[in-house]
């Protein structure tokens, strides 16, 4: 009986870093938990094939393990395996790959370790394994990150030393604020409630109360003469509640007057920061499924459109001040942590999943950590400026992508449901979240961007796994 266990974690470092990470002598004694009662007998000097043998010994209760490992694939900066040559196992086989994707100019990395178990009795205690092997690869993964990121602060070649972020708890803002602080950058988190968001951001992020519900409080305003960049993500999330008169009205205040005040206190601050990188919605385009959308498109006339607009035009101001401008068009991102996907998968997983509305309308798609490294880019690539569409390069048909849900948690997509049924759960959300127009995503790639996602097929099982 074979079994498999994957880890997966992205690392702000170039994959030829996070290789030679794995190579150094002390990193199986680094990545080796105390706790776990393990004793290393040898290590090997190489992870190329050859003669070294990796012992130690595993404790367990009363009973003690002896394993033997050898490498057994190399390709430099790419991949090595080792398997077992003496164990508990009937055979175990670990594979560690090293992806490299985002900046070209600054690229990011993938690292996936995949193993692959086989034992008679395997199916009675696998649970167990599996849970064991989750903190052992929780635990190594942090350490590396942390090793990483003790050389890229010593040679940290960042242009910036802070940047503002707003909506730094939310979705996109949590991750950009990790990968920003992983490149040693000090961020300032710009949050409604700095003692709640002192709870879920990460500990060297400094919440600052900034609300454009209460613009007496600015006391946030001293921050912009110490922040190189500003990233603004703040808003209320689309889908978050029917969209009555009310809430239609705090969907465009806290975008557009939110901007407008961020944008008139830089205007007003000596000390201005060198970029502005505001959130923007491929809404701006409509719904309409006709034809490709770039840049250059032309707005739609609905609400969604003139809220894009009004809240594009605020962060365009900037222009005038000398201050680059660059606006993210973010289309549906992937996460399971909020958002589409995580609102849909109780469905799918209880096989009443479907196509949700037009099912020849494009569902423009992006994976949470695409979309964030795509921000980061643009905060340091200073030839970006303007629109750009944040989206994966391959979107797909509504009824494709509910296809492609089903098939990552083995379900049937055999419910369908109409858009007329769709607004009368949701109201008039139901029509956009139907999707819209094929958006390109050509620009952004020309700019220097490289997917560590290019189909909704491989960002789904990364996220599912």
């Amino acid at each position: 009986m074979k079994k498999v266990f994957e880890k997966q974690s992205f690392f702000s470092v170039p994959k030829k870093d996070l290789f030679q990470f794995h190579e150094r002598p002390d990193a199986f004694n680094l990545l080796t938990p105390a706790e776990e009662e393990i004793e290393v007998l040898s290590t090997a000097s190489t992870l190329a094939p050859s003669d070294d043998v990796v012992r130690f010994v595993s404790k367990f209760l009363m009973f003690k393990f002896r394993f033997a490992m050898v490498h057994t694939e190399y390709e430099p900066f790419s991949l090595f395996v080792d398997e077992q040559k003496e164990g508990l196992f009937q055979s175990w086989r670990h594979e560690h790959r090293f992806f490299e994707a985002g900046w070209r100019e600054d690229p990011s990395s993938c690292l996936v370790d995949r193993i692959e178990i086989a034992h008679p009795l395997l199916p009675c205690f696998f649970p167990f394994v599996q849970n064991k092997l989750k903190g052992l690869f929780a635990f190594r993964h942090q350490v590396t990150a942390r090793e990483l990121s003790k050389t890229s602060a010593a040679g940290n070649h960042s242009p910036m030393k802070a940047v503002i972020v707003t909506g730094a708890t939310g979705l996109i803002g949590s991750r950009i604020t990790e990968i920003l602080l992983e490149k040693g950058v000090q961020v300032y988190a710009f949050v409604r409630n700095p003692e709640k968001a002192r709870k879920t951001l990460p500990p060297d992020a400094i919440p600052i109360e900034w609300d454009f519900h209460t613009p007496e409080k600015d006391g946030w305003k001293g921050i912009l003469a110490k922040a190189d960049g500003v990233i603004h993500l703040a808003g209320t999330p689309l889908f978050e509640k029917r969209w009555t008169k009310g809430f239609k009205k705090e969907m465009e205040q806290s975008r557009v007057l939110g901007t407008k005040m961020l944008v008139d206190a830089i205007r007003d601050s000596k000390h201005r920061p060198q970029v502005f990188v505001s959130a923007s919605a491929l809404g701006i385009y409509g719904t309409s499924p006709g034809g490709v959308v770039e840049e250059e498109s032309p707005p739609a006339d609905d609400l969604l459109a003139r809220i894009c607009v009004n809240w594009e035009n605020e962060a365009a101001k900037l222009n005038q001040e000398n201050v680059r401008t660059v606006l993210m068009r973010i289309g549906i991102v992937l996460s399971t942590r909020s958002g589409a996907l995580k609102e849909l998968l109780p469905l799918f997983r209880g096989g009443l999943g479907g196509t949700m509305g037009y099912p020849d309308r494009y569902i423009n798609w992006i994976h949470i950590e695409d979309v964030a490294r795509m921000f980061v880019m643009a905060l340091f690539n200073g030839k970006m400026a303007g629109p750009y569409n944040a989206v994966g390069p391959r979107p797909v048909l509504n009824r494709d992508f509910a296809r492609a849900i089903a098939r990552a948690v083995h379900r049937p997509a055999i419910m369908n449901m109409p858009t007329s049924m769709l607004k009368l759960v949701i109201g008039e959300a139901g029509e956009y979240a139907a999707g819209g127009p094929q958006a390109s995503s050509a620009k952004i790639e020309q700019a220097g961007y490289e997917f560590f996602f290019g189909s909704v097929e491989a960002a789904l099982d990364h996220l599912l796994q």
